[in-house]
């Protein structure tokens, strides 16, 4: 069985991602990804950028690795 859009039904055999800003309460934003059907350009999916938010880490525990 093929995965479908829910939005054009085309068959997706895989996603376009692209970075957008999410924000909450209070200002506070994070870098995210959505991922976007290739056929429509409608959005499937958002998450919190996985890799932003490791790169964040890793520059507040060692600010000056290299």
């Amino acid at each position: 069985m093929a995965a479908r859009c829910p939005h054009c039904n085309a068959i997706v055999s895989r996603l376009n991602l692209e970075e957008m800003t999410s924000s909450a309460l209070f200002g506070q934003e994070w870098r995210t990804i959505a991922y976007v059907c290739p056929m429509c350009q409608k959005i499937l999916s958002t998450q919190i950028d996985p890799i932003a938010i490791k790169t964040d880490i890793i520059n507040a525990i060692a600010p000056n690795h290299v």
